[in-house]
């Protein structure tokens, strides 16, 4: 017996190579077409020189969850007739459920989250060659390992195009041969061939479930939700309108730690696929939440994989997603002992121009930031929890948070030292300490003075002394949401460190953010309400 690993490296980097919508939907759906489908079959190939090895505890792995948004099919009749293979058509179709017991049996252990891995009775090292072959063909520039008991064998480098030398080059790249033109509504750019395998396959997201044809999680959901009957942007544009892009990156904490060392195989398979289908069916329910019956999809998932989740949105929607989402998650395991999923989730909002591949770089880094948090807090003792960090930015580039944090929020020193942000904060919660609660908050503001508030927030950088006089001086407009929303004074004390914290920026700025992008007008101690926005940056 032979155990193969596949592990794709990399793999965001490579969804973010051709930086258009369009293209990103396709990588993503042929990325799940060749490790859930391809590969799968591949292995399963009869006369092929390699024979799979059936696990003999494959009943001990856990069945397709009949909760799982994905499921196709709930009739016994079915699943027994498909457990026998006696249809090929029948078991291909059944094959896109998340089913490890039928995999197991097979001798497929994973096949999802980036890893393939499967059991051979022999010519494991025939497969690794061909599947290797496979994936260089089908899934051009990503790279990957392929390992055989733990031993890596193959690995790819550098990519080295094989087109001839380039005399045009790809339009949406700008690398490769600008080898066919693709239809991209009243555009026809020449690109390359990877980029047209791409673009052809994002196709086969649209009503993704009537023809079979995509099989990444991302479009098996969104088929399964309001996003199935929504028009689906094909350029970054479309989707945002006249306002800002949202890119959501979340991961979940503390996942390796929670298995722990040394579980037999059907157990570590059953604790990944519970979390799989927790993090599935929390999507679901904020898909389902915040796109509307008709129209335009305000959201785009790019990638669902285990238990990452990488999302485009509308800037209006995104913060209230988050929320809705892990407030799902954490019902769902209410009643359960033992590891809960929670998340670390790093949000960036900016202009659609800015360069995707950037936003992805600064979302990992904020959802990096919340898992610090995680941390932190579960190393003091306390429950587990999601957390989110989330940043603004109303220029063509998007700097370093860190920096921008380090040089525009920690204002004087020693007893004065003043922290402009609670960032990053846990999703749920009731208090302006908390995402949850800052949305709330921002609700009560939404007919309070804007202009008035965003003078207030400018001051908060110039000295406690001022910024409280500012607010001591705001109409009763103004106070009276303040204190609704629970502020009744500008700045409270630590107990520990003795700095000063306010919660009006984060406030302010998640009542700005479903605003970005529209005209702006000069802020100042103004008691007009109707003023339109001056941006927030972090």
């Amino acid at each position: 017996m032979e155990r193969i690993h596949i592990e794709f490296q990399r793999v965001q980097t490579w969804l973010f190579a051709a930086p258009r919508l369009r293209a990103m939907v396709g990588a993503n759906a042929l990325l799940g077409k060749c490790l859930r489908g391809g590969l799968a079959e591949l292995a399963r190939k009869k006369e092929s020189g390699w024979t799979l090895a059936p696990l003999e505890d494959g009943e001990r792995y856990p069945t397709a969850d009949p909760d799982d948004p994905i499921r196709e099919h709930d009739d016994p009749a079915a699943d027994a007739k498909d457990d026998s293979l006696a249809s090929a058509s029948s078991s291909a179709q059944r094959r896109e459920d998340d089913d490890p017991a039928r995999d197991a049996k097979e001798g497929i252990l994973s096949r999802d989250g980036g890893h393939f891995e499967a059991q051979f009775e022999s010519g494991a090292k025939d497969f690794a060659q061909e599947a290797a072959r496979y994936l260089r063909k089908n899934l051009p520039g990503l790279r990957f390992r392929i390992s055989i008991d733990q031993k890596p064998i193959l690995q790819t480098q550098t990519h080295l195009s094989t087109e001839l030398p380039v005399l045009a080059p790809c339009e949406w790249t700008g690398r490769g041969l600008a080898s066919c033109s693709i239809e991209q509504g009243d555009e026809r750019p020449a690109v390359s061939l990877d980029i047209k395998a791409r673009h052809d396959e994002a196709k086969n997201t649209e009503n993704s479930t009537e023809d079979g044809t995509a099989k990444d999680i991302a479009s098996l959901l969104s088929a399964k939700t309001k996003l199935q009957n929504l028009d689906r942007a094909q350029e970054l544009k479309e989707l945002v309108g006249n306002g800002y892009l949202a890119l959501i990156h979340a991961d979940g904490n503390g996942v390796g730690s929670g298995l722990g060392q040394g579980k037999p195989d059907h157990e570590r398979a059953a604790f990944f696929h519970r979390n799989r289908v927790l993090l599935r069916r929390a999507v679901a329910k904020a898909i389902d939440t915040h796109c509307p019956d008709t129209g335009r999809a305000p959201l785009i998932p790019l990638m669902l994989g285990g238990d990452d989740l990488l999302l485009l949105a509308r800037a209006e929607i995104a913060l209230p997603f988050i929320v809705t989402m892990c407030a799902t998650l954490d019902d769902l395991q209410k009643n359960t002992d033992g590891f809960k999923l929670t998340l670390g989730v790093g949000v960036v909002f900016a202009p659609y121009t800015v360069p995707i591949y950037r936003l992805h770089e600064v979302a990992e880094q904020l959802a990096s930031s919340a898992k610090r948090r995680f941390r932190g807090l579960k190393g003091n003792g306390e429950p587990d929890r999601s957390v989110v960090d989330w940043a603004v930015f109303s220029t063509a580039w998007v700097d370093d948070p860190e920096l921008v944090r380090r040089r525009d929020w920690l204002c004087g020193k020693d007893n004065e030292l003043r922290v402009l942000s609670q960032r990053p904060v846990d999703v749920l919660g009731d208090g302006l300490d908390s995402l949850q609660g800052l949305v709330k908050g921002a609700e009560k503001l939404e007919n309070a003075p804007r202009s008035q508030l965003r003078y207030l927030v400018e001051q908060l950088s110039r000295g406690r002394t001022l910024s409280e006089l500012t607010f001591a001086e705001l109409s009763k407009e103004a106070r009276a949401p303040l204190a609704e929303a629970g502020i009744e004074n500008p700045w409270r004390q630590t107990s520990n460190s003795g700095a000063w914290l306010t919660s009006l920026l984060d406030l302010v700025e998640v009542l700005e953010i479903p605003r970005l992008g529209r005209k702006t007008e000069p802020t100042g101690p103004s008691t007009d309400s109707s003023t339109t926005q001056k941006e927030v940056r972090p």
